[in-house]
């Protein structure tokens, strides 16, 4: 489908993945009262939606 290795991809989600997680921390950490736990869910479902939508818009521009 794409040219892409499988490596590439889980990478890429590991990484935006941190990102979010970190801003996410951040940004929310004295405001509320959020678990770590679902941090993590919110942040890595984001992540995976986010990857899956944007890898096929620049897969277009190559």
């Amino acid at each position: 489908m794409y040219n892409q290795d499988f490596n590439t991809i889980i990478l890429s989600i590991l990484s935006v993945w941190a990102v979010f997680l970190l801003f996410h921390r951040l940004i929310h950490s004295y405001r509320q009262k959020h678990t770590w736990k679902r941090d993590i869910i919110l942040t890595f479902i984001q992540a995976v939606v986010v990857v899956l939508i944007i890898a096929p818009i620049l897969d277009n521009f190559r």
